[in-house]
């Protein structure tokens, strides 16, 4: 799979900012407060030291062919420098990257640069580069830009990009909207600004900072030309990111694991026992492990507060900063993990108080892994079958039209995975894709299907494949499938003898498995 399947890039449309109206013409009241030349090109002078370009090689491996890496590829952006001679990007920026730089816009002195701490679902990276002279000397010109967490609907902002001399270019935007949106890891939902405006082009990039008053606001993550919206990572975020970072030990953002229905509908108000008037929204899954499970929430109660805020029949709480908002962010941006969280539900018409501590599952905790960066894919091969963990990455490889059959199969148990999670497993394995070999013959077509066991073993995970591999009965390895034909047979011997000559063979496959 190529990286622009599974990031979202910056892409810019060639418009141009529209014609202004002189202020001459403005009636007095409209007006624009009087700024003096030299106050106005000493703010641009302090927000152009507060900024690096960051050029980043990215070469991911391939998902389909896991012991391969695709073409490597460049990236450019605009990094915002803080305190300690550190760098926020997004996580975009730097994800599977081989190589890092910093640049300085006006003179193009460049130094090397190395991830401290990233953070995929709420796509953000600090960076930072080796003490040394060379260092020192680069940010000595340098000074770090604060972060304001107070914009509000309303407060006009600025996209900054440098030209290719160094000279800073400011979009100026007005937020419009405050909401809750993924960023660009599915399942999880952060804050986000939106604004209305023309950005003017540059270039593409993964990073461009926001700004209000010589301050950092947000991040850009995407901008749409054809409707002039622009979405925003906002400030709340970028600083809740930070402080996780200062201790040393990155916990992330926390989450309860939970589905949430609204309870808009009359009838299904009535259903439920909800009075017209009463606050709440139906809990329609509990995800195994998360902090609702853990805090004693279960499927078919009836959420209406977290930590005092009530909850309406649409799942927002009335938000003091930013008006109705999604209660996910009374978890995921106004919290961390180890806080205690209080939730109160109604459950069989009576009111109950549960409380519990907020968690965080890691990628690796999940049955099918939700994103995949920095790494390759995992996977044992034998015989020309290969075999490899479930991952929503592995499934948008394939695009929308291309999900049939097989791929249709496994992405509705990546939606609805409790039942092999009620089976203990730890990742679900798979056979996604049978070389031409002479052991694999009349097993050319087949790929797709889910493994249970091999060799009377049962599947958990791929440690336990290639554990399982290590003791045929007989000559004869026995792979029971979870669907059509359910049993495949492998002649040990000759199983062997094609593992041999698929190394360094024309698929390139410098090794039979990567397990770590």
């Amino acid at each position: 799979m190529k990286l622009s399947q599974t990031l979202l890039l910056l892409t810019f449309s060639a418009a141009t900012l529209q014609a202004q109206t002189p202020q001459s013409e403005i009636p007095k009241k409209q007006r624009a407060p009087a700024v003096t030349e030299g106050a106005a090109v000493s703010q641009q002078v302090v927000q152009s030291n507060s900024l690096v370009k960051v050029n980043a090689t990215s070469q991911p491996y391939s998902l389909h062919l896991p012991w391969q890496k695709e073409s490597p590829s460049g990236r450019r952006g605009l990094g915002v420098v803080l305190a300690g001679n550190r760098v926020l990007v997004t996580a975009q920026m730097v994800a599977d990257a081989t190589y890092i730089e910093l640049e300085l816009p006006t003179t193009g002195q460049k130094i090397p640069a190395k991830v401290l701490a990233v953070d995929y679902e709420a796509n953000l990276a600090l960076l930072e580069s080796a003490p040394s002279d060379k260092q020192k000397a680069f940010f000595s010109g340098l000074k770090p830009m604060a972060v304001d967490v107070g914009t509000r609907i309303e407060d006009k902002v600025d996209i900054l990009q440098t030209g290719r001399v160094g000279e800073l270019i400011k979009s100026e935007l007005k937020i419009g909207k405050v909401l809750t949106r993924r960023y660009n890891v599915e399942g999880s939902g952060f804050l986000v600004y939106e604004a209305n405006n023309i950005v003017r082009s540059e270039a593409n990039s993964f990073t461009l900072p926001v700004v209000k008053g010589g301050k950092l606001v947000g991040l850009l993550l995407s901008y749409d030309s054809k409707n002039q919206v622009t979405t925003i990572l906002p400030a709340p975020i970028i600083e809740h990111f930070l402080k996780d970072v200062a201790d040393g030990s990155y916990e992330g953002f926390p989450s309860l694991g939970m589905e949430l229905q609204s309870t808009l509908d009359e009838q299904f108000r009535e259903f439920l026992g909800l009075k017209p008037d009463a606050p709440g929204v139906l809990i329609s899954m509990v995800m195994k492990g998360g902090s609702a499970e853990k805090a004693g929430m279960k499927k078919g109660d009836i959420l209406v507060a977290i930590n005092g805020f009530t909850i309406d029949s649409r799942g927002d709480y009335k938000d003091p900063q930013f008006g109705a908002l999604s209660s996910s962010h009374l978890v995921r941006g106004r919290a961390y993990v180890g806080d205690k969280v209080e939730i109160k539900v109604i459950r069989e018409g009576k009111e109950v108080t549960l409380t519990g501590e907020l968690t965080r599952r890691k990628p690796d905790d999940y049955l099918v892994l939700p994103y995949l960066f920095d790494k390759g894919p995992r996977y044992v091969l034998m015989g020309g079958l290969l075999f490899q963990e479930l991952s929503r990455p592995y499934l948008d490889a394939f695009g929308e039209e291309q999900r049939g059959g097989a791929i249709l199969r496994l992405t509705r148990i990546a939606s609805h995975p409790d039942k092999y999670e009620e089976e203990g497993r730890k990742k679900l394995v798979f056979l996604s894709l049978v070389l031409p070999t002479p052991s694999a013959q009349g097993y050319d077509k087949l790929g797709g299907q889910v493994v249970n066991k091999v060799n009377g073993k049962a599947i958990k995970d791929l440690n336990d494949l290639a554990e399982a591999f290590k003791s045929a009965k007989d000559t004869v390895h026995v792979i029971e499938l979870n669907d059509f034909p359910h049993i495949l047979y492998l002649d040990t011997f000759n199983a062997e003898r094609d593992n041999m000559r698929l190394l360094g063979g024309a698929y390139r496959i410098g090794s039979l498995k990567r397990l770590e």
